[in-house]
């Protein structure tokens, strides 16, 4: 099972913050109903809003006229995001770019017995600015977060390692350096940005974290349940787990989402398209 697993920024954070959440999820493939918070039709409905933004944003990058897509905005806050959008993107970006883009590469386990897995990268825009510098951007339906908290996060790795390792196809067909590479969130409630740059060190950083959590995840006979029960009360494996039985308010798991995850809505957007095997 665990050599046919190809990983991602989701699965590989759903193992750091909880080894048994990773394993449910990603080798038994087990569907769980627990709700994740009381206000399921509330959550529903801002999913919804999250995944109509992003093929929004998707159909404008494949060249589709702003004026035939504003047509089709019904929602007064996807509204308000879109002209975020718009005056952002009209300084930012150049006309050619790439659109919900997988760049896949793979990382040594460390094992005798298991070759290197697969690493995968989903990204909602890729860009070549006239500079030569590659750029990623992820459009944050959720609360903007503070740059520590994306710091931290496993997608802010993923994403910059992936395209270093990658993305030659986007750079002329010559090899990345790391320093070319730039990733900006997002965030559609008021416009604001949060930028990393990357270099040489952090890369090697990266791999080397990356080969320490994959080798720890293929060398595993137990996946024990995360020792911080916080992160248990917005799992939608609790019960399972003896953890609880009561989902949270909505209020006070987006409280617990600012600082536990880049964009709560999105994270649960990514599992929908999750790819394992």
């Amino acid at each position: 099972m665990i050599d046919r697993l190809i990983l991602s920024q989701s699965s590989l954070q759903s193992y750091v913050d909880c080894p048994r959440r990773f394993e449910l999820r990603y080798l038994r493939e087990l569907e769980w109903p627990a709700l994740e918070t009381r206000e399921a039709i509330e959550l529903e409905a801002g999913m919804l809003q999250g995944h109509e933004f992003h093929h929004l944003l998707y159909q404008h990058a494949m060249g589709i006229p702003v004026a035939a897509l504003e047509m089709t905005i019904e929602d007064a806050t996807i509204r308000r995001w879109w002209q975020n959008y718009l005056a952002w993107q009209t300084e930012h970006l150049p006309p050619q770019r790439f659109a919900e883009t997988t760049v896949t590469t793979s990382i040594t386990t460390g094992s005798s017995d298991i070759g290197p897995l697969l690493l995968t990268a989903k990204y909602d825009l890729l860009t070549r600015l006239p500079d030569g510098s590659l750029l990623i951007i992820d459009w944050k339906t959720g609360r903007p977060q503070r740059r520590a908290v994306l710091a931290g996060r496993l997608q802010t790795l993923v994403y910059r390692y992936a395209l270093a390792r990658a993305g030659d196809w986007l750079n002329e067909g010559h090899a990345v350096r790391p320093e070319q590479i730039r990733m900006i969130y997002w965030f559609a409630d008021d416009g604001s940005t949060v930028e990393f740059g990357y270099s040489e060190d952090e890369h090697q950083r990266d791999e080397q974290r990356l080969m320490s959590i994959v080798g720890e995840i293929v060398g595993r006979e137990e996946f024990p349940r995360t020792t911080d029960d916080r992160r248990c009360r917005f799992c939608c494996y609790r019960s399972l787990c003896d953890r609880g039985v009561e989902a949270p308010p909505i209020d006070e798991w987006l409280v617990e989402a600012d600082e536990e995850m880049a964009d709560p809505i999105t994270i649960q957007l990514d599992d929908l398209e999750e790819i394992s095997l």
